[in-house]
């Protein structure tokens, strides 16, 4: 492993480690902007481009990296589902739940650990690549992010209709 594809792995562990602590804490919820998923996919896109480059892309990377993109997509949507959504004090409150860390980012670990050992093995080098990480945690948190935000809009519909239901019972 060369200095650079360090980079791309302590980089996306770095990441990584930030989302589990962030989302481990208790937190009122705010909809978070897709911005930096959308700048990391970017970034991706241009580092997995510029591999393609220097390594030829079979098909086998493409099928590898478009089941590591699938993959990355399936565990955003379960710790997205994952995510404890409640009510406190009249606001909406997220905290990640053990199931979304062990499940959610610890399968996503090892599907991805798993893909570029065999691309690795099979010679598929660009989806061997550590290159392809910024790419595929972009997919995985935009993923993640849209299912909350969807999520979160129907818990704070159901109890403002709860509320009201309270108000005009009364």
């Amino acid at each position: 492993m060369n200095p650079k594809d360090a980079i791309y792995v302590v980089g996306g562990v770095v990441v990584v480690v930030f989302f589990i602590v962030r989302q481990r804490r208790t937190d009122r919820f705010r909809e978070r902007s897709l911005i930096f998923p959308i700048a990391v996919g970017i970034y991706g896109l241009v580092l997995l481009t510029d591999t393609a480059k220097h390594q030829a892309l079979t098909v086998a990377s493409a099928a590898l990296l478009i089941l590591s993109a699938a993959a990355s997509v399936g565990f955003g949507v379960i710790r997205g589902r994952t995510i404890e959504l409640f009510m406190r004090g009249g606001e909406l409150w997220e905290r990640a739940s053990w199931t979304t860390i062990g499940v959610g980012w610890g399968g996503l670990l090892i599907a991805r650990v798993a893909l570029i050992a065999i691309a690795a093995a099979i010679g598929a080098k660009v989806a061997a690549s550590p290159t392809s990480i910024p790419l595929m945690l972009a997919v995985t948190l935009g993923a993640q992010m849209l299912v909350v935000r969807a999520r979160a809009r129907q818990v704070s519909r159901r109890a403002l209709l709860s509320s009201s239901d309270r108000i005009s019972s009364s």
